[in-house]
């Protein structure tokens, strides 16, 4: 987490992302997405049924801004890092109903702050659902397009209700699949990326089949 408040838990992930920014170079992997952290120490894993992918928190001693402020640095630093070694570094964007207490760079106006302190040229890895969870208006076109225009990769997946579910979806279903069908254009013109959690495969496979045919034809 490069946004913990623990000093060793900061440098590590910092010189993990950095060992990985040297792995992408050597293999010529031209993008390296990467999470801005939280505004808490994750402590634990979560005890309920089926949901130990979620994190347990603890509240942090500092203050919001001052973790935005610290963690904008270290960001710029890490892309600059990428930048030199022919790596683009994406940020994704976070977002939670569950734990939005705890999540950073989930608004509009935190995302924009950071474009503007590491530069113009930072792109996202933009999360659909983690939008839609924190609060994003993605249904107004203006708010749309802002993203779109800042992001190479989308994440895709439907959500349930306040859960970051990662389900499959289908274009049309969904608070997800609306927005593919809405923006069929658009997303027809960009990478997505499928990101499915304990799903068997025949449903990933239906799921996949139906975005891609949906996409593809007129």
């Amino acid at each position: 987490d490069i946004a913990s408040e623990d000093n060793n838990t900061r440098q590590r992930s910092i010189e993990f992302i950095k060992n990985t920014i040297n792995i992408c170079n050597k293999l010529n992997i031209k993008y390296y997405t990467i999470h801005p952290g939280f505004f808490a120490e994750a402590v634990v894993g979560s005890k309920k049924e089926n949901r130990n992918f979620d994190f347990v928190f603890k509240k942090s001693a500092t203050t919001k801004e001052n973790v935005l402020k610290r963690t904008v640095k270290i960001i710029k630093y890490l892309y600059d890092i990428a930048n030199k070694k022919n790596v683009q570094l994406l940020i994704e964007n976070q977002g939670s109903i569950t734990s939005k207490q705890f999540t950073i760079f989930d608004s509009p106006k935190e995302l924009i702050f950071l474009k503007k302190e590491v530069g113009h040229k930072l792109n996202f890895n933009f999360n659909l659902a983690h939008a839609t969870l924190a609060g994003f208006n993605l249904l107004d076109s203006k708010v749309f397009k802002y993203f779109y225009q800042e992001s190479l990769f989308f994440e895709v997946s439907e959500i349930t209700e306040k859960y970051d579910s990662h389900l499959s979806v289908y274009p049309g279903q969904g608070d997800i699949g609306a927005l593919l069908n809405k923006y069929k254009k658009e997303f027809t013109n960009t990478n997505i990326i499928l990101e499915y959690r304990n799903l068997p495969i025949k449903e990933v496979r239906k799921s996949y089949l139906d975005v891609f045919n949906f996409l593809n034809t007129s």
